[in-house]
């Protein structure tokens, strides 16, 4: 992509996806308390805390198909799970809090083929795993029809 557009992208650090997601909220979504599928593209047989059922699209979903965030973002929550730049590590935000890094943690480094994170949710899981805090993590080398990209340009 830089090479077609001239201008550096890479994807986002875990950390920056999610204050993009949640685009000034601390609610569990940046649609509030809870998520429909009028919202957003996920596996509507299984709702978040007590919502009715909804749809199950079965297959991922034109951008255009739900409102952006409040920062103009769309799909931060399902369609896709959306890799990010950082290794997995399970107990990292912990280790993180109790260094007191609290601006962009980079992620743990280590070898490439490890484990890296995703983020967002995706059209076959369920509401509770597009909340804004939510994290999932694969090896970059599989390929899934649930998995995507975000990227973000480099100043």
């Amino acid at each position: 992509m830089t090479a077609k557009t001239g201008k550096r992208c890479r994807l986002p650090t875990e950390a920056k996806w999610e204050y993009a997601c949640r685009a000034g909220t601390t609610t569990p979504f940046n649609t509030g308390e809870n998520l429909t599928t009028a919202q957003a593209n996920f596996d509507g047989a299984y709702p978040y805390k007590g919502n009715r059922k909804g749809i199950s699209r079965k297959n991922t979903v034109p951008v255009e198909s739900f409102a952006p965030n409040g920062w103009g973002l769309k799909n931060m929550h399902g369609n896709v799970w959306e890799w990010c730049s950082d290794l997995y590590d399970e107990s990292y935000y912990e280790t993180c809090k109790a260094a007191g890094t609290v601006v962009n943690p980079l992620g743990p480094s280590g070898d490439s083929t490890a484990n890296h994170v995703l983020r967002g949710g995706g059209w076959n899981y369920s509401a509770q795993f597009c909340r804004s805090a939510s994290r999932h993590n694969d090896i970059a080398a599989n390929r899934y029809n649930y998995v995507g990209f975000r990227v973000v340009l480099v100043p």
